[in-house]
């Protein structure tokens, strides 16, 4: 079972962290709501997605939880509690917030920019100092950099360093502003893969808006995609939307290619390995090649001493013993984590020399190999019966 399949299991017993009931927004001015009774429920230690089309409401849906916008009528709870008419400052120190343009105050370090909640809060200054480490740590900052300035990092780093200061006094809580969209696709990639990885240590119930459909999917253990005035056309796990989407407006806004999107929903970790003939850098060119007919592949992975993917090697590259291991056939460049998505190992796959991908653990060793026959298997398996019955019957 996948972790995401886990934790629809778990969600029936899961606290609901955050409730949203009968949420209306009408701005000065306007006839219109822009958030039109909205009530939704999420539950603790979940990332829940906003996504919808540009002026839909989802922005100021996410405003309203921590009241930077104040709503026209309706009440927010968090762990139970009405928070409707709490003081917003109290509140708001309750919930962490990280937003596209990161925020930084430029004038502090940037020790002093993480800290800027503690000490509103009157933590002292040892406690505060060891929780600015700690953060830098749990994002992958060097503690070289408390004292430097937001302009001496590049943009994936002050966006690290934006959400450390939202972890800052350990909300439970956090709302996330298309926190990634500011910085260039390959770092965002990246940015987002390191989130996902830290949450699943620190398990904060998180808001996240984006108007990009993949994101939300990879991102989401729950989507909600909103309408004009945040109504809700559908909320449920990225697996649901993208196999039963609920109608024509969420089915249009997913667009085409939902069994490739699908390949984000899956790790390399839930499928099954190829089989593949592997050798040691040391072994004789005959060990090579028996292997290799005994396999009945055309290729066979060279291993160093720390069982890192080194080399592949074809028949061809062998029938020279003259030439050393160390020298023949390619360099296994194409290499994936087993946490690594389906859909970022295909693409590997696809540029790589021989139409596969080399699984690794943390520590660069061999774990298997990913070809196109486990990832169309993998395909397969997602499909629903009926999507399978009419495969069969085609």
């Amino acid at each position: 079972m996948t972790d995401r399949a886990a934790e629809e299991n778990n969600t029936q017993t899961a606290e609901t962290m955050i409730r949203l009931e009968d949420l209306t927004k009408v701005f000065p001015a306007q006839d219109e709501p822009a958030v039109d009774d909205l009530s939704l429920e999420i539950y603790e230690g979940e990332i829940v997605v906003l996504v919808g089309p540009s002026g839909c409401g989802k922005t100021t849906t996410m405003k309203m939880i921590n009241r930077i916008i104040e709503p026209t009528s309706g009440r927010i709870f968090l762990q139970g509690e009405d928070v409707t008419r709490v003081n917003p400052d109290n509140l708001r120190r309750r919930i962490g917030y990280v937003i596209q343009q990161i925020g930084l105050f430029p004038h502090l370090t940037i020790a002093d920019n993480i800290a800027t909640v503690p000490k509103m809060l009157g933590w002292d200054k040892e406690r505060t100092s060891k929780r600015v480490d700690e953060l830098l740590e749990t994002v992958g900052i060097d503690l070289s950099y408390r004292d430097r300035y937001p302009k001496e990092l590049s943009g994936g780093q002050r966006q690290r360093i934006g959400v450390a200061r939202a972890m800052a006094a350990d909300p439970p809580i956090m709302l996330m502003d298309e926190p990634f969209g500011a910085v260039d696709p390959i770092t965002r990639d990246r940015l987002q893969d390191e989130f996902l990885r830290l949450q699943q240590e620190i398990r904060k119930t998180i808001v996240f808006v984006t108007h990009d459909i993949d994101e939300a999917i990879k991102m989401g253990d729950r989507i909600a995609i909103l309408r004009e005035k945040s109504v809700i056309a559908q909320y449920d796990t990225p697996e649901r939307i993208l196999t039963d989407p609920a109608d024509d407006f969420v089915e249009g806004f997913i667009g085409s290619g939902a069994s490739i999107k699908r390949l984000s929903l899956t790790r390399v970790s839930d499928i099954e390995t190829a089989d593949w003939p592997v050798a040691k850098l040391t072994s004789s060119h005959d060990e090579v090649r028996r292997k290799m007919r005994g396999s009945g592949k055309e290729h066979v992975l060279l291993l160093d001493d720390r069982e890192h993917p080194m080399r592949w090697v074809g028949m061809d590259d062998i029938e020279n013993n003259g030439v050393p291991l160390e020298e023949a056939g390619w360099p296994a460049v194409s290499i994936v984590g087993a946490n690594s998505s389906l859909f970022n190992t295909l693409d590997t796959m696809i540029t790589s020399y021989k139409g596969s991908a080399v699984v690794v653990d943390d520590d660069g060793r061999y774990e298997g190999v990913v070809d196109f026959d486990a990832v169309l298997e993998a395909i397969n398996a997602m499909r629903t019966p009926e999507q399978r019955q009419m495969r069969e019957e085609a």
